[in-house]
């Protein structure tokens, strides 16, 4: 699939206003009847090591997950992923506690959705540890969000970005730092793949 893309090359700092939009959810390209492992290896490129060391708690739908083996995503799903989540809350929710038949109930179980190859998107979400060590490489890659989420972002802390921002570019055309909200509201497609390159990768 082929998106309009919005590359915006910055300063290391600004990069905390496209953070929070990795917590509020962003779109993974992926296929029907993925496992939630492969989904997270595959299309989010995050490795086992990292997954074992430090991806804690993973809800699929709302659900706390244990077996990233043999749950699997369709349309439509949302999955967010965290570290270790302080309390006794958190340690009920981490993927494989000791605690997990205290909720067994609401637990994400294996259903009968098949590996059909369709391709659909995820929404993704990604909190503390996990936002702290790879957001950046996220955002470098590219993340797809609604185009109306980047007006809102732009319309809400434009002035900071525009302030410290070198350069924008929409479909490889650089263009007005103000202009970009117009630009935006032109394009027909709902997503648009963001991309940031910051200082030290020049």
């Amino acid at each position: 699939m082929k998106y309009d893309t919005l590359l915006i090359k910055c300063h290391n700092h600004l990069t905390s206003h496209f953070m929070q939009e990795l917590q509020k959810g962003f779109y993974v390209l992926s296929k029907e009847g993925k496992t939630i492992h492969l989904f997270l290896t595959e299309d989010c490129g995050i490795s086992d090591d990292y997954i074992s060391s430090k991806v804690k708690t993973i809800f699929i739908n709302g659900e706390p997950v244990d077996d990233i083996f043999n749950i699997q995503i369709k349309e439509g799903g949302v999955c967010a992923l965290s570290g270790a989540m302080p309390g006794i809350v958190g340690a009920m929710m981490r993927a494989g506690s000791p605690y997990a038949t205290m909720r067994k109930s609401i637990s994400a179980r294996p259903d009968n959705t098949v590996e059909s190859g369709k391709k659909i998107i995820l929404k993704l979400k990604i909190f503390n540890t996990i936002l702290f060590d790879m957001g950046i490489n996220f955002l470098k890659k590219g993340i797809l969000l609604k185009k109306n989420r980047i007006i809102e972002l732009f319309l809400k802390h434009g002035k900071d970005i525009y302030a410290d921002c070198r350069k924008i570019i929409l479909n490889d055309s650089i263009i007005k730092k103000e202009e970009i909200v117009e630009n935006l509201q032109n394009k027909s497609d709902e997503l648009v793949l963001l991309k940031i390159e910051t200082d030290h990768e020049n």
